[in-house]
């Protein structure tokens, strides 16, 4: 029994041991980041590869160098085969030592991806679930740029768009078909990379059935209606209209196109001049009721004065 129990916990830690660990360093400038190439051990075994890329100590090879856990999964084409993806999962703290990543396979058969990290004598521990290759273009151990049948491939100086230093980049489209609640701590960004400070920053257009706006900062404007607002006259709107070329209290048209439009704010205009645009109409209703009553006064007025031009005529008539 203690055999079989003792061969069975061997096995385990067998199955979940690393099948290949190690370390490098990266060469050249601290300020660049340089080209490694990462054999896709898992290709021959019609497996996804998994190398996990570590620094623990933030003071290795300098003080203050900064610390990294990184784990990419991934499956090259290597020459078209497909199924191809990578996917990263970096946590990398205050500093950045990855700047991007690429399948490095396309248009030829060298069975590796090719990862971007800071250089300056950076080393860099791994773990990896299938025998690996880590071949460093930092034009020290080998030469730059690196050249491969379908692209050359230099140093960057600066992080891809498509990097997330602080969590993952996935390769693929996600589908989440949970019917719970989904919880999103920071902003979203869809079709672009950076919120700009926005919770939801969208590039791109928005389709949906209804929407539902909560403003803090929302101020009714029916106090329009109330005896103490005064309400512009026509002839002032249009003294304003001539000289500025837009209505008063709503954005110009080259603010809108700096600053977006804000559609609290602009709702709040609008019913604004909804509300004064009423009125205008209620005012302008008043007066035509006045010119009609005045109307039919003066028609009154003209049927006694025909009625007494007639009794004139009829007197007139008997005199002679």
């Amino acid at each position: 029994m203690k055999k079989t129990f003792l061969f069975g916990a061997l096995l385990c830690l067998c199955l979940f041991a690393y099948a290949d660990t190690g370390s490098f360093s990266v060469g050249g400038d601290f300020n660049k980041f340089y080209p490694v190439t990462i054999v896709d051990g898992g290709w021959p075994n019609n497996a996804a590869s998994e190398i996990e890329l570590g620094r623990s100590n933030v003071h290795e090879d300098s003080n203050w160098r900064g610390s990294l856990m990184a784990k990419f999964t991934y499956h090259v084409t290597n020459w078209g085969h497909g199924a191809n993806f990578i996917d990263a999962d970096i946590n990398a703290g205050t500093a950045e030592f990855i700047a991007g990543w690429i399948d490095g396979t396309y248009g030829n058969a060298n069975q590796n991806i090719i990862v971007w990290l800071r250089g300056g004598g950076t080393t860099y521990h791994f773990k990896s679930n299938y025998t690996t290759y880590v071949t460093v273009y930092d034009g020290v151990q080998h030469a730059l740029p690196y050249q491969t049948s379908y692209g050359t491939y230099d140093s960057k100086t600066t992080r891809d768009y498509y990097v997330n230093p602080f969590g993952m980049s996935y390769g693929g489209n996600i589908y989440i078909n949970g019917p719970g609640e989904n919880y999103f701590s920071g902003g979203v960004a869809i079709g672009q990379y950076d919120t700009e400070g926005y919770a939801l920053n969208v590039n791109g257009n928005i389709h949906t059935k209804e929407v539902n706006v909560n403003l803090s900062n929302w101020h009714y404007p029916d106090y329009v209606f109330k005896p103490t607002y005064r309400l512009p006259t026509l002839k002032e709107v249009d003294s304003y209209i001539a000289a500025n070329h837009h209505l008063p209290d709503v954005p110009t048209e080259q603010q809108v196109m700096k600053n977006g439009l804000n559609l609290g704010e602009m709702n709040q205009a609008l019913l604004k001049k909804v509300e004064e645009l009423t009125l205008y109409l209620i005012e302008k209703d008043k007066e035509i009721d006045d010119l009609k009553q005045q109307k039919s006064v003066s028609q009154t007025q003209q049927n006694q004065i025909d009625e007494l031009r007639k009794q004139v005529e009829t007197l007139l008539k008997k005199k002679s």
